[in-house]
C-alpha cells in the first residue's frame, strides 16, 4: 500500500495548498495512506465508532464554532481522545484561529498540525485532486509522447523504429514534447491516463548518429511541456508485405493502459513516408471524431448510398420495380 509522509506531503504541497505549518513534531514519521480526506464533525460530538482516523483530518469554521460551544473541561477531554489516536495530521481552514485546546491536544500527541486560508469546501477539492495524484496507480512506458494539435500521442515502436527522429521533425513542424524514450503514466479519475516525463532524462532526445539534444535549449521553451493527457497512441511497425493493413478505419483499435482502452492507430514505416505528416492528421482525425465528425463512416455510408441508389436505377430500367 502505497503511503506518503506527512513531511513529504508539507514539503511537495505547502504552496500549492498554501499550508502554513502550527506544530511541526513527529512529521516523518506519520503518514498519509489514504486518498480520502475527513471532517472531525462527527467525531468532536462523540461518535468515534466509525471514526476514520487514517485519513488526513479537516478542522474548519463549523467545527471551530462547535468546539467553542462546549464547556471547556468536555472540550479538553474530546480533544484528546480524538488526538490520542495515531492520525497522520490536522489541517485548520477557512483562516480560522485555532483553539488553543486544539494545539494542546497536538503538541501532547506530537500530531502535525497545519493551517490554511483556503475556505473548507475549496480547500477539500484542491487536496482532493492532489491526493488522488499522489496516489494514482503508476507505470513507466517506453516511447515518446508529444501533444499535437492539443491532442496527446503516446508513439510507441520497437527500439531503433525512428520515434524520436519522427517527434523531432514533429517538434520542428511546432508541435511540443513532453517525453521521450521513457514516459510515466498515471491512471486518474475519470478514466485519464496523464503522461509526464522523466526528471532524469527531462526534455533531452537521443538521435542516433548525432548524439543526445536538448529540445528545450534548441527550439525554445514553446517547443515542450511538462505533462499531457494521453488520449490518441500511435505504434510504428516495420512494414510487412504479407500483413493486410487497416485502409477504411471503421474498426478502430484500441489499446489497454490500466484499465482504460486508447484509441490506437498502427503505421507501417518503410522509406519515403512522412510520419510526422501522417502522425499529424491522425491527430487532427482524432480531434475530428470527438466532435463527432467519423469520416470512415461518412465515406462507407455515402458509397452505400450511391451502390443502393445505382442498383434501384438499373432494376428500374429493367422493369423490375
Amino acid at each position: 500500500m502505497k503511503k506518503i509522509s506527512v513531511e513529504s506531503f508539507f514539503q511537495q504541497a505547502k504552496e500549492r495548498l498554501r499550508l502554513t505549518p502550527l506544530f511541526e513534531a513527529d512529521m516523518r514519521n506519520r503518514s498519509i495512506v489514504s486518498v480520502d480526506i475527513n471532517r472531525m464533525g462527527m467525531g468532536l460530538t462523540g461518535y468515534l465508532k466509525w471514526f476514520p482516523f487514517h485519513r488526513l483530518q479537516i478542522i474548519g469554521k463549523t467545527e471551530i464554532h462547535y468546539l467553542e460551544t462546549l464547556k471547556p473541561a468536555l472540550r479538553q477531554k474530546t480533544l484528546q481522545t480524538i488526538f490520542s489516536k495515531k492520525m497522520p495530521c490536522v489541517v485548520v481552514t477557512h483562516k480560522m484561529k485555532t483553539p488553543p485546546d486544539v494545539l494542546t491536544a497536538a503538541k501532547k500527541y506530537k500530531v502535525p498540525i497545519f493551517a490554511t486560508p483556503t475556505p473548507t469546501t475549496k480547500f477539500i477539492s484542491e487536496i482532493s485532486v492532489y491526493l488522488e495524484e499522489e496516489f494514482a496507480p503508476e507505470m513507466t512506458q517506453h516511447g515518446t509522447l508529444m501533444d499535437i494539435y492539443g491532442v496527446g500521442i503516446l508513439i510507441l515502436g520497437n527500439s531503433g523504429i525512428g520515434k524520436s527522429e519522427c517527434a523531432l521533425d514533429l517538434v520542428e513542424r511546432g508541435h511540443r514534447l513532453v517525453a521521450d524514450d521513457l514516459v510515466y503514466m498515471k491512471r486518474l479519475a475519470n478514466r485519464i491516463v496523464m503522461g509526464s516525463r522523466s526528471e532524469i532524462i527531462k526534455h533531452h532526445m537521443e538521435i542516433r548518429g548525432l548524439g543526445i539534444i536538448n529540445v528545450e535549449s534548441l527550439f525554445g521553451i514553446g517547443a515542450i511541456r511538462d505533462k499531457k493527457r494521453i488520449e490518441l497512441i500511435v505504434r510504428l511497425e516495420e512494414w510487412d508485405n504479407k500483413k493486410e493493413y487497416d485502409r477504411l478505419g471503421l474498426t478502430p483499435a484500441t489499446h489497454k493502459i490500466f484499465d482504460v482502452d486508447l484509441p490506437t492507430c498502427v503505421i507501417p514505416v518503410r522509406p519515403g513516408r512522412n510520419l510526422a505528416v501522417i502522425i499529424e492528421v491522425a491527430a487532427m482525425n482524432h480531434r475530428s471524431m470527438k466532435m463527432g465528425y467519423f469520416t470512415a463512416q461518412e465515406f462507407a455510408d455515402r458509397v452505400g448510398r450511391i451502390m443502393a441508389e445505382e442498383t434501384n436505377r438499373k432494376n428500374r430500367s429493367k422493369g423490375v420495380l
